[in-house]
């Protein structure tokens, strides 16, 4: 993209986060125009257990 075209469209850096929603370890970066946080739940084994445990008692994640 040229200088020109970034300055009227704006550029796109990493500054989205994709957190793991039990741990808050950062799982993934994603291009944005601002800064963004969005959750998501990482591949740990303890963080996959403790969030299945939460629907199972019926009880929403943080």
């Amino acid at each position: 993209m040229g200088a020109e075209r970034a300055e009227v469209y704006g550029s796109r850096e990493n500054y989205g986060l994709v957190l793991c929603r039990c741990c808050n370890e950062i799982i993934d970066t994603i291009p944005t125009n601002g800064i963004k946080k969005l959750y998501s739940l990482c591949d740990s084994d303890r963080c996959r257990t403790l969030d299945r445990n939460q629907y199972d008692l019926g009880e929403k994640p943080a």
